[in-house]
């Protein structure tokens, strides 16, 4: 039998490419992944996406790589059996494939969080102030939105050129409807998903999202999230 601690440590030898599609499936369990949602919650969003994934030959997939590793890693020879045992009780009571759809998560929230943007450490800087001093320090948590934005990058460039020479402010240039509403939902929704995690940047931020919006210029929701894209822009050029 494969326990749930050697499932975890098989992951580091199953370092599955998700495609987009994939991507799609896993992205509610990214943004627990963000908050460093309890391991339940985590069991919870996992279990249907370990379904859906295992109608793509997940089972497969992780066999295939599992059978390479064993190559090459005795300790991985040694679980190889439990392993496709696990396997063979199918996508509801495999630990394995849940450990490496929840690894997935993890792995894709990390490139979220670049330039890095670690929530449990704005969660113990805020759990050190007063609330009249934590002000709308975690707003910061909208930074890490460029995934669900999804915007362009020639636009994002395109902004900061016409800013850089007069132009109109790069947030209300790069600023929609849609776009708006799209984020506070997102944030609302790793509000609630970060309630027990980071409970601090959790009721600060929920908080936030209670006022009606601000036009983009004066939104600092909105700011913030215009600077993750700035930001994920400056880093790729690097």
């Amino acid at each position: 039998m494969l326990t749930e601690c050697a499932a975890r440590e098989l992951t580091y030898f199953v370092a599955l490419d998700w495609d987009d599609d994939d991507r799609v499936l896993l992205a509610p369990l990214v943004d627990a992944a963000l908050v460093w949602a309890e391991p339940e919650t985590l069991a919870a969003l996992a279990a249907p996406i370990v379904e859906q994934l295992w109608q793509k030959e997940l089972r497969q997939d992780i066999e295939r790589a599992l059978d390479d590793a064993a190559q090459r890693h005795k300790n991985v020879r040694v679980m190889l059996d439990d392993a496709r045992a696990d396997l063979a009780a199918g996508p509801a009571e495999s630990a394995l494939a849940r450990a490496v759809v929840e690894q997935g998560g993890f792995d894709l929230a990390g490139a979220d969080m670049l330039p890095m943007h670690c929530l449990l450490c704005l969660e113990e800087g805020l759990a050190r102030k007063t609330k009249e001093e934590r002000g709308t320090l975690a707003l910061q948590i909208a930074q890490l939105a460029p995934r669900v934005l999804v915007v362009p990058h020639a636009e994002i460039r395109a902004a900061m050129t016409r800013a850089a020479v007069g132009g109109p402010g790069i947030a209300t240039a790069l600023a929609t409807d849609e776009r708006r509403r799209v984020l506070r939902e997102w944030l609302v929704r790793l509000a609630e998903l970060g309630k027990h995690s980071i409970p601090t940047v959790a009721e600060d931020l929920a908080a936030a999202l209670r006022a009606p919006p601000s036009p983009p210029a004066g939104d600092p929701i909105w700011r913030e999230a215009v600077r993750g894209l700035t930001d994920k822009l400056a880093l790729e050029w690097n």
